[in-house]
C-alpha cells in the first residue's frame, strides 16, 4: 500500500513497497507526465507489477526538479531506504537529470538514466534549446549544478545519433564514469524502446543486484532491435532520399511487427508524406488521432502532412486544435504563426506570433520574426490600399470619360 513520506507545495514522495522485496528503485518524474499531485509516479504501476519496491519523487511541474526543499525530499528517501540492500535512482529523460543529480543526495548505489541531460540551464548548456521556455522560466538552483560524484555502477542509455543526447551523456559520463550504452535508433527517450523489446525490466533487476554487464546487454538489444516499431520506424526515417524505397519498406516493417504502435504507424505516415503518397500518409494520421483520441503530440505532424498534401483549410483547423489544447507553448504559436502566414492569414500570423514571443521573451528568432511579420504586414496593407485606390481611380476616369462621350 503507497505512504507518503513527504510533501510541499512543490514535491511529494511516496513510498511502494513490496513484501520481501530490500532493493529499492528511487524514480523521478519525465517531463510531461502531469502537474499536481494526483498521479502516478514514474513507472509506478512497471515497478509494483513487477515486484520491485520503489518510492516516487513527483514533482509539481516541468522544472527539472529545481525545488528548494528538493533536497530535504532526497534526505527523506535516503533515511527511509537507509536499510536496503541496494539503491537505484531511475529516471528518464528530465527524470534522468534528476537520478543523476540526486544520485550523492539519496544514497544511491547506481543510478539508470535514459535519455537524461547533464544540464538545461541556459547559463552552463544554452546549446541545448529543445525546452527553452522552461530552461529559462526556471530559476536554477546553484545546489544542483555542482560537479557530479562518481557512480561507476550507473548507466546511461541514449541514442548516439541524436547529437545532443550524446553530448548530455558524454558530459555525464565524463564527471562520473558511468557506463555509456548507445542504442542506434533508440530515438529520445530510450525507454520506449526498452519496453518494446522488453529489457527495462532486466536492465533495471541487473542494476539492482549489480550484475549489470555492458557486452551482453548490447548482445541483447542487437538480437531484439528489429521487433522494435521504434528502432525500425527510426532507421527508415533516416534513410537518405535517394533510397525511398528502402524507407518505405522499413517503416511498413515497423508497422508489421508491431501494428497497435502509435510510433510505427507515425514513422509510416511521415515516411509516405515524404515520398508523395499523401492519400495514404494522411489516413494512417487519421486512424492515429483515433488511437490517441487527438494528442497534440500527434497532431502536430498530422497538420504538417495535410499541409504538404496541399489541404491547408483542414491543416489550419487541426494546428489551431494544438494551439487550443497547449495554449501556453510558445514554439507551438511559432509553428502555428508560420502555417497562417503562408496561408495569408496575416493577422491571425502576426498575433500568434505575439503570443509566442510573449510567452518565451528571451527567445530571439521569435522576435525577430514578429518584426518581419509585422513589417511584411505593413507594406503588404500599404500595397493593398494603394491597389484600393488604384481602382476607385480607373472606375472614376471611366465614368467620367463616358460622361464626356456621352455629351
Amino acid at each position: 500500500m503507497p505512504i507518503e513520506l513527504y510533501r510541499s507545495d512543490t514535491l511529494l514522495v511516496r513510498q511502494v513497497a513490496i513484501e520481501g522485496c530490500d532493493r529499492w528503485v528511487i524514480t523521478f518524474d519525465h517531463h510531461s507526465i502531469g502537474d499536481g499531485f494526483d498521479r502516478e509516479g514514474f513507472g509506478e504501476s512497471f515497478l509494483q507489477a513487477n515486484g520491485i519496491s520503489a518510492i516516487h519523487v513527483l514533482g509539481r511541474g516541468n522544472d527539472w526538479y529545481q525545488y528548494e526543499d528538493i533536497f530535504a525530499a532526497a534526505a527523506v528517501v535516503r533515511a527511509a531506504t537507509s536499510g536496503a540492500a541496494r539503491r537505484v535512482a531511475y529516471g528518464s529523460s528530465m527524470g534522468g537529470y534528476a537520478a543523476v543529480r540526486l544520485a550523492d543526495a539519496i544514497g544511491a548505489d547506481a543510478v539508470l538514466a535514459l535519455s537524461p541531460q547533464w544540464s538545461i540551464d541556459p547559463a552552463i548548456a544554452s546549446w541545448d534549446n529543445r525546452w527553452s521556455q522552461d530552461a529559462h522560466r526556471i530559476r536554477w538552483l546553484s545546489t544542483m549544478a555542482v560537479p557530479l560524484r562518481p557512480a561507476p555502477s550507473s548507466v546511461l542509455v541514449y541514442d548516439p545519433h541524436l547529437q545532443l543526447d550524446r553530448r548530455h551523456a558524454l558530459l555525464i559520463a565524463e564527471q562520473t564514469g558511468s557506463h555509456l550504452l548507445p542504442v542506434a535508433h533508440c530515438l529520445h527517450p530510450a525507454s520506449t524502446f526498452l519496453g518494446e523489446v522488453s529489457l527495462l525490466r532486466g536492465l533495471l533487476e541487473d542494476l539492482l543486484y549489480d550484475r549489470f554487464d555492458a557486452r551482453t546487454m548490447t548482445t541483447e538489444i542487437r538480437a531484439r532491435r528489429a521487433t522494435s516499431s521504434v528502432y525500425l520506424g527510426a532507421l527508415a526515417e533516416r534513410q537518405p532520399a535517394v533510397r525511398p524505397r528502402t524507407a518505405i519498406a522499413l517503416a511498413r516493417r515497423a508497422r508489421l511487427v508491431k501494428p497497435d504502435s502509435a510510433l510505427g504507424m507515425l514513422s509510416l505516415a511521415r515516411i509516405l508524406t515524404r515520398t508523395g503518397h499523401h492519400d495514404e500518409a494522411l489516413e494512417i494520421h487519421r486512424q492515429i488521432a483515433i488511437k490517441v483520441n487527438r494528442l497534440p503530440i500527434y497532431l502536430v505532424p498530422f497538420a504538417n502532412a495535410l499541409v504538404s498534401a496541399g489541404e491547408g483549410e483542414e491543416a489550419i483547423a487541426v494546428a489551431g486544435e494544438v494551439v487550443d489544447a497547449e495554449p501556453d507553448v510558445g514554439h507551438l504559436r511559432n509553428w502555428f504563426a508560420t502555417m497562417l502566414w503562408q496561408r495569408g492569414e496575416r493577422a491571425a500570423a502576426v498575433a500568434h506570433m505575439a503570443r509566442a514571443v510573449a510567452l518565451n521573451p528571451t527567445e530571439r528568432r521569435y522576435r525577430r520574426k514578429l518584426f518581419r511579420y509585422r513589417l511584411a504586414r505593413h507594406a503588404w496593407t500599404m500595397l493593398d490600399i494603394m491597389t484600393l485606390q488604384g481602382i476607385r481611380q480607373r472606375a472614376a476616369d471611366r465614368k467620367r470619360n463616358a460622361a464626356l462621350a456621352a455629351s
